[in-house]
C-alpha cells in the first residue's frame, strides 16, 4: 500500500486523487479524440466546464453523504450541518462524480442541441479508461478491497482500513483488468459504426461493466449498506444487467422503432455468419486431410 505518493514540504500528494486525475486527463483526451472524428463541438464543454465541474462535484457529495450518514448525523448539532460542505475532508464519491458529470453533459447538449445519445456514446470509452486509473489508485490506497481468499493471487493489505489481515481477493485488479478490456473494446467498436447506432455503445457499455460488477461484488469485503442482505452496489449493478439486456433488446427487435434501417440485427447477423463461415473453412480443412486415410 501507498496511500501517499510523496510528500513535499506541506505539499502531500494522495495515490488515489493522482490516479483519479490521470484517469480524468487521459479520459479527456480519448473523449476529445472520438468528438474530433466525429464532428461533435467540443466547444459545448469548454463553454460549461465549471457548470460540468460543479454538477461532478455536488453529486459526488451528495452520493457519498446518503452512504456515509452516521459520519454526518451521528447527532444534531449545526456544527455537523456545516461538515456537509466540508469538501476537502475527502468525502466524495467517484461514482457520484461520474452520475453529476453525465448528468450536466446531458443537459448541455440538449441544450445545445446535439444528440444527447451521441454524445454519450462519445463518453463512454473515456469514462471507462478513467475507471481504469480510479482502480489502480484504489489498489495503492487500500479501498475497494475483496473478502479473503486462498488463492495463489491474494494480496495482504497493512492499514487499518482494512479490516482483514489474511490475503483477501485483489477485487481492484480485477476491477482494472475488466474495465480495461470493456474500454478497448468500445473504443473499436465505436470506430466501427462510425456513428451508426446513436445510443448503443452506452447501452452495451451498460450491460457489460453492470455485469462484471455485480460479478466483482461477490468478492467484495469493504464495508457498505445492506439491504435484506444484499449489497447496495450489487442490487445497482443488476439493475444496470437488466435494463442493459431490455434496452438492447428493445433495438435489436426495434419495438420503439429506435432502429428502423436494423443496424443491429444486421450487424450481429453479419458477426455470426463470419464465425460460422469461419467453422465451416475449418471443419472442411479437417475433411480433407481424413480423404486420403479413409481411401486406404
Amino acid at each position: 500500500m501507498y496511500p501517499i505518493l510523496f510528500e513535499f514540504g506541506v505539499i502531500t500528494v494522495f495515490s488515489l486523487w493522482f490516479f483519479v486525475t490521470t484517469g480524468f486527463v487521459a479520459g479527456s483526451y480519448v473523449f476529445i479524440g472520438l468528438a474530433k472524428r466525429n464532428r461533435i463541438r467540443l466547444n459545448i464543454i469548454s463553454d460549461h466546464s465549471f457548470f460540468l465541474f460543479f454538477c461532478a462535484l455536488i453529486v459526488s457529495r451528495i452520493v457519498f453523504i446518503i452512504f456515509n450518514t452516521d459520519l454526518y448525523f451521528y447527532q444534531f448539532e449545526f456544527k455537523n450541518f456545516l461538515n456537509l460542505f466540508t469538501i476537502w475532508d475527502k468525502g466524495l464519491s467517484f461514482w457520484g462524480a461520474i452520475f453529476g458529470w453525465i448528468l450536466g453533459m446531458l443537459y448541455v447538449a440538449r441544450k445545445w442541441n446535439e444528440s444527447p445519445m451521441k454524445l454519450l456514446d462519445t463518453m463512454m470509452p473515456a469514462i471507462l479508461l478513467g475507471l481504469v486509473f480510479g482502480d489502480i489508485g484504489a489498489l495503492l490506497d487500500g479501498i475497494n478491497y475483496g473478502t479473503p481468499t486462498t488463492l495463489p493471487w491474494g494480496v495482504t493489505f497493512r492499514s487499518a482500513n482494512v479490516k482483514y489481515v489474511t490475503a483477501i481477493h485483489p477485487t481492484q485488479i480485477y476491477g482494472f483488468l475488466y474495465t480495461l478490456l470493456l474500454a478497448g473494446g468500445l473504443y473499436c467498436l465505436y470506430n466501427h459504426l462510425r456513428g451508426r447506432l446513436p445510443g448503443f455503445i452506452s447501452e452495451l457499455a451498460l450491460l457489460t461493466f453492470s455485469l462484471f460488477r455485480f460479478l466483482e461484488e461477490f468478492v467484495r469485503g469493504d464495508e457498505t449498506i445492506k439491504i435484506l442482505g444484499l449489497r447496495v452496489p450489487q442490487m445497482a449493478a443488476f439493475l444496470g444487467v437488466i435494463a442493459g439486456i431490455y434496452l438492447i433488446h428493445t433495438r435489436y427487435t426495434n419495438k420503439t422503432g429506435g432502429d428502423p434501417e436494423r443496424v443491429l440485427k444486421r450487424f450481429v447477423s453479419r458477426f455470426f455468419s463470419k464465425k460460422q463461415k469461419t467453422l465451416d473453412s475449418e471443419e472442411m480443412a479437417a475433411g480433407t486431410s481424413f480423404l486420403p486415410d479413409q481411401a486406404v
